[in-house]
């Protein structure tokens, strides 16, 4: 055999098995576009053959763990827009109706073409376009509120103490979301960030770990350095976001120490994040973690971290227990994904964070307050929680909660802050470290 001929013969015995590789791999998808092709010519009643797919997509994902998923076409852009902190539409907030009744307004962004046609929070959506909300479900709606700017959006409103169904087209316009919110909202629309209850400590929350909340959170730093002598960084309720910016942030408040490692498949490390020298906020200033029953994954990056490093108290609840990591693969051409587990995370301590599904109340996972300063709300005194600060986000509330001046008998500047006993709480360790320092 000549050289020549032996090169063929190895390159095509290579091609085989190459193949033979991929064959073997693939057999299982083959299968599945089969018995798809099965159902859809022989199944008793007709069937979308793209439902198939989406069903058999959505198997894979929920066959490996809670956080792993298929995020459909429809769906997948709601959830980059949450993470870009950027969409087309109205800026209002809507809650799910009440046994499949309206769509019931929470919020209004401030500035937002809903804000300057005059929606409120309380007001209810009776129709969009022309058609009826009732037994319309939130994401259907949100997609029908949403669209591209300078289109406009028909709504009938109704408001409890007006008698007549309010009607209004709006024009949709860019809606920037903001993932960073203080004490309360001036009557210029700007965040104020030192506290009314006590001016002395800055208040900052943190919605959503998004792509813009690094520099949001940067810029309420800058406001309050030189004032703040107190810190409370409220993540309550935040479900996560983006890891980068969890640890961007916990760099922020920290300039030497492990922020958090990843670990993947058979328990290898996969990085490792350290603290750049310097600090967007003196370490002098005593630092309080709000975080509850809600506050996942990215929340309880930051919260493990500065806790384990004891720049920070940890006040509230036992936080949810997401301890792993996804990676977002774009599917078909970029308009879906698979959202994977490719990691689990730890912070600076290697503690368990990750709450398995059989795990025990008394078992080791999520975040837990300090000792001492664990408080629990009731479902009541949650949503007066909420409400407070739904309150306060508004710029023309004038309600006596904004009236900052202390009448002769001494009354505290925020009487609101009794209605949300976390934040108190931290507001009186606040006082207490300030007082002995």
């Amino acid at each position: 055999m000549t050289y020549r001929n032996w090169r063929i013969l190895t390159s095509v015995v290579f091609v085989c098995m190459i193949c033979a590789i991929q064959a073997h791999r693939t057999r299982g998808l083959g299968d599945i576009g089969f018995a798809i092709d099965m159902i859809e010519q022989n199944y008793v009643e007709l069937v979308d053959r793209r439902q198939l797919y989406k069903a058999a997509m959505s198997g894979i994902g929920n066959s490996l763990d809670p956080f792993s998923s298929y995020i459909p076409a429809e769906q997948f852009r709601a959830f980059q827009v949450q993470l870009s902190q950027e969409f087309g539409g109205l800026g209002i907030v809507i809650e799910p109706p009440r046994e499949r009744g309206r769509l019931r307004i929470v919020n209004t962004i401030y500035g937002s073409p809903a804000a300057k046609a005059g929606i409120l929070p309380g007001d209810q959506i009776d129709s969009i376009d022309g058609q009826t909300v009732v037994g319309m479900d939130v994401q259907d709606a949100s997609r029908r509120l949403r669209g591209k700017p300078g289109t406009s959006v028909q709504l009938t409103v109704l408001r409890a103490d007006v008698a007549d169904p309010l009607s209004m087209t709006i024009e949709r316009a860019v809606i920037e979301t903001e993932s960073v919110t203080g004490d309360h909202r001036n009557t210029d629309g700007s965040w104020e960030f030192m506290m009314q209850a006590d001016p002395s400590i800055a208040y900052i929350r943190v919605e959503i770990f998004g792509e813009k909340t690094t520099a949001e959170l940067s810029k309420a730093l800058r406001n309050v350095r030189e004032k703040a002598k107190g810190l409370i960084l409220d993540l309550r309720d935040n479900s996560g976001g983006l890891l980068p910016t969890a640890t961007d942030l916990c760099d922020m408040f920290l300039d030497e120490g492990t922020i958090v490692s990843t670990v993947g498949r058979f328990g290898v490390t996969e990085s490792t994040r350290k603290a750049n020298l310097g600090v967007e906020i003196p370490m002098s200033v005593a630092m309080i973690v709000l975080i509850n029953h809600e506050s996942a994954s990215a929340s309880e990056v930051t919260a493990g971290c500065l806790q384990d490093l004891h720049r920070a108290t940890i006040i509230g609840e036992r936080s949810f227990g997401k301890g792993s990591v996804q990676n977002v693969v774009q599917v078909e051409g970029g308009n879906a994904a698979l959202r994977l587990t490719s990691a689990h995370y730890y912070p600076p301590s290697g503690r368990n964070i990750h709450r398995p599904k059989d795990a025990k109340e008394t078992d080791t996972w999520g975040v837990q307050p300090d000792e001492g300063m664990s408080v629990e709300f009731t479902d009541d005194q949650k949503q007066k929680a909420f409400e407070r600060l739904r309150r306060r986000s508004n710029a023309f509330d004038t309600s006596s909660e904004r009236t900052l001046a202390s009448d002769e008998a001494g009354t505290p500047p925020d009487p609101s802050i009794v209605d949300d006993l976390q934040l108190a709480k931290a507001v009186e360790v606040l006082q207490e470290k300030i007082n002995t320092q």
